[in-house]
């Protein structure tokens, strides 16, 4: 029996029954014939789709929003009524869209963009404003079927981490193609009991009586956090005053706020908990879930878990792969594995720790050896040879030629925003720091770099003590802070629970990390970390950078015009909270 199905809506289901004959095939949204055993199926089949439909039914009943000519789809005027609330613009060449518009749509509707000749407000409308369920299904298609991950980049949610450790935050904080927001520990004081509790998170795999002791030393240290960071607070403003007039109140209280939690938080453990939000598409968060299932620690695994619970709720076609046995869980048994196996190897074959002199800031290797190599990649993009031969031209010029030439492809920078072109992200540079846990927490954040990797948490590095804390007459409880620490976290190591030994380090312990940056990205990284609103530490350690670069490539060095010497943190965090307030009085004012 021949079927002359037409309206395109019922097109885009497609029936399969065991041992028939039927199928409906379409093509630019035409229905083809169709055929069928008359005994096994019925047009009661294709009329289910449309609640209320027949086959009489003529096609803008069915789908409102789309007729078709010859063809083309064309929009009805209900269409574009529906399209004014879910684009800004029904007709121009270029148009968003809006928040009306759910994202697991627009999704869809941009995975059938690369295979689909009609404009995408009509695919749309065509294929996804009448029977939603289509969205699901194509993306499970897509994605879950075939593979296709690049679809995994269209949809865009939002997910909060609510108490999770510092620990925690940095594994969350890994993957390059997230963004994320935590709270800080140099804005907000972290001594607020919750519950009658601090701040902190406690392993829940501690034997009893080892957890009762955990708890009593977080206590203790969170005590005397409390105590140095409201008192320093205090003294930072019978010190300073006199600046309040100038400065203006709020810009003065903050400031003074600010010094002292920049001053008081290393004796805060890696055990504090904070909030984190995180932003981005679901291919992101699809791997951040593998990389937490793979993690020791069970906080990790638990937060992997609890995310995908959570993101199912909102796009669960996404995320259908991420558990499974042969997919998803592979991946992290891989990850898992495979960092079991190299622990092992360093423990056999390297020393565990070595009481060596402690360079904060160490250039481990750079390229090229001549920055001067770089002005035929400078060239290229605006020259039709090849690169070979633009080389072999420039191999013969003067220095003071390609200099010249050098300092035309910088240009003219008026501020750290006007960045050089991408031909700088050719020059590497490899570096080891070692540096409190605190300042790493912040430079840790720059995800345009190579090779982001740190060690264990330990005390073994030692700390060190801020000027101010000594000014106060605070040195002593802050040390006793570090005492108590470096005790729980032998108690912890003694237990066997070596990852979980980390929860009881300070912010202010030192640790060993390193990167890999290009020259593009050292000029974002060294003039925005070495700015007045900087932490004092980590503006120690990439001016120390700098100067490590500039005398290995001085042309790049000297570019970096907006690197800030300012070694004055006082100041600086000052002069910064009376820019900030004076950008909200003027906001205020509109």
């Amino acid at each position: 029996m021949l079927l002359d199905i037409t309206p395109p809506l019922l097109c885009q289901k497609r029936f399969f029954r065991k041992q028939t004959y039927f199928l409906i095939s379409y093509s630019d949204y035409f229905t083809r014939v169709a055929t069928c055993d008359t005994k096994r199926f019925s047009f009661r089949t294709l009329k289910t789709f449309k609640e209320g439909a027949s086959m009489d039914t003529p096609e803008h009943e069915i789908n409102p929003y789309i007729t078709k000519d010859r063809g083309e789809l064309c929009i009805t005027d209900a269409g574009y009524e529906l399209l004014k609330e879910l684009v800004t613009d029904t007709k121009s060449d270029v148009y968003a869209f809006t928040a009306k518009a759910p994202p697991k749509m627009i999704g869809a509707a941009m995975a059938r963009l690369s295979r689909n000749q009609h404009d995408l407000r009509k695919t749309y409308l065509n294929e996804f404003a009448v029977d939603e369920s289509e969205a699901d299904n194509l993306i499970r298609r897509v994605v879950t079927a075939f593979g296709d991950d690049s679809v995994q980049q269209l949809v865009s949610i939002s997910v909060v981490v609510e108490n999770a450790s510092n620990l925690l935050t940095k594994k969350l904080e890994w993957g390059r193609l997230l963004s994320y927001l935590e709270q800080s520990t140099r804005y907000i004081f972290f001594d607020k009991k919750r519950d009658g509790r601090y701040r902190y998170y406690i392993p829940d795999n501690l034997p009893d009586t080892l957890r009762s002791v955990y708890v009593m030393y977080m206590d203790k240290i969170f005590d005397s956090y409390s105590e140095m960071v409201r008192g320093l607070t205090e003294y930072i403003r019978k010190k300073s005053a006199h600046l309040e007039k100038n400065m203006g109140k709020a810009a003065w209280l903050a400031a003074t706020r600010a010094q002292a939690c920049d001053a008081i938080r290393p004796v805060l453990p890696a055990s504090t908990t904070s909030t984190v939000g995180i932003v981005g598409s679901t291919q992101g968060f699809d791997n951040l879930i593998m990389r937490l299932h793979s993690e020791h620690l069970h906080e990790c695994v638990a937060t992997g878990q609890n995310i995908l619970a959570e993101v199912k709720k909102i796009v669960p076609a996404f995320f259908e792969r991420t558990d499974m046995p042969e997919r998803g869980l592979t991946v992290s048994n891989y990850i898992k594995n495979t960092r079991a196996l190299m622990r092992k190897t360093a423990d056999w074959c390297l020393p565990r720790h070595l009481d060596t002199k402690i360079e904060r800031v160490v250039l481990v290797d750079y390229w090229p050896i001549d920055e001067l190599t770089l002005v035929p990649e400078m060239l290229f993009a605006e020259s039709d040879l090849p690169i070979d031969i633009i080389q072999e031209k420039v191999s013969g010029w003067s220095t003071a030629e390609k200099e010249s030439i050098f300092r035309y492809y910088i240009g003219e920078r008026l501020n750290r925003r006007h960045k050089p072109g991408r031909a700088l992200e050719k020059a590497h540079y490899e570096w080891q720091i070692t540096g409190d846990y605190g300042t790493f927490r912040d430079l840790q954040r720059h995800r345009m770099v190579d090779q982001m990797e740190w060690q264990r948490l330990t005390p073994y590095y030692g700390y060190s003590t801020p000027h101010i804390v000594s000014e106060a007459g605070m040195e002593k409880i802050f040390a006793s802070c570090f005492d108590q620490s470096e005790i729980l976290f032998y108690m912890l190591l003694d237990a066997g629970l070596e990852e979980e030994s980390q929860y009881a380090t300070l912010l202010g312990h030192r640790m060993r990390y390193r990167f890999t940056e290009n020259a593009r990205a050292a000029f974002h990284i060294h003039e925005l970390r070495t700015g007045p609103a900087g932490h004092q530490g980590y503006r120690a350690i990439v001016n120390e950078m700098h100067e490590k670069l500039s005398k290995v490539h001085p042309l790049i060095g000297e570019a970096m015009r907006f690197v800030n010497k300012d070694d004055d943190p006082e100041l600086t965090r000052k002069a910064s909270e009376m820019v900030t307030q004076s950008k909200l009085a003027k906001l205020a004012r509109k």
